[in-house]
């Protein structure tokens, strides 16, 4: 029963670090939300059954990936930006629309799911598909590069979650495969954000529009 709610808390927290994603504009503060995102899901990893040694090791490369190595390469970039760069734009008004919209569409699915007995734990899954709900919504609404980024990596910690709800324990194999193609995906955007700022002097990714001229 404690592990269950050290769970749902971990979960709660991801959805939680989802939606300051989506409405916070200083990108510091999303690169602080994903490294909480991080930590709950390094909880959640430890307490979703017994500990052993296995179950160990994967969440402390959780932890160093999603908490320190991913947040920590994000925010060394942007502290080289000037302070104008740190900043992302108001969020547009339909995404709050769109956003409610989507987060009824997921307890809608759990009503139309849940006497099929494939979800697991409603909870779970609530969390975890709004969190990937809202992200996605991010990736569309927002602008700034580095929330692009920060909207991949939630996203992923959203389908974690989801799986958690639908399967249970995942494979450690398969665990550890999402955790180096996120942390490869999102070190290569970074990258590219450097490289984006370096060429067009902004953050700004609808300027990469100008590539296909």
């Amino acid at each position: 029963m404690m592990n269950a709610a050290f769970v749902v808390f971990a979960a709660s927290a991801v959805f939680a670090g989802s939606v300051g994603l989506l409405v916070a504009r200083r990108v510091e503060t999303s690169v602080l939300l994903l490294s909480i995102q991080g930590v709950a899901l390094t909880i959640m990893v430890l307490t979703t059954s017994p500990l052993n040694l296995s179950q160990v090791a994967l969440g402390l490369v959780t932890l160093v990936i999603k908490a320190g190595l991913i947040p920590g390469v994000m925010y060394r970039l942007l502290r080289e930006w000037p302070l104008e760069y740190r900043r992302d734009g108001v969020l547009p008004a339909w995404a709050f629309v769109a956003g409610a919209v989507l987060l009824l569409t997921v307890t809608h699915t759990i009503r139309l799911l849940t006497p099929t007995g494939i979800v697991l734990h409603t909870s779970l899954f609530f969390y975890g598909l709004s969190s990937i709900y809202l992200n996605l919504l991010q990736m569309i609404s927002r602008r700034h590069v580095l929330s692009q980024v920060g909207a991949l990596v939630a996203a992923e910690n959203g389908f974690v979650i989801l799986a958690a709800s639908v399967a249970g324990d995942l494979p450690m194999f398969m665990e550890l495969g999402m955790l180096v193609d996120v942390s490869v995906a999102a070190l290569i955007l970074v990258w590219l954000s450097r490289l984006v700022h370096g060429k067009f002097n902004t953050t700004d990714v609808t300027t990469l529009r100008f590539l296909r001229r």
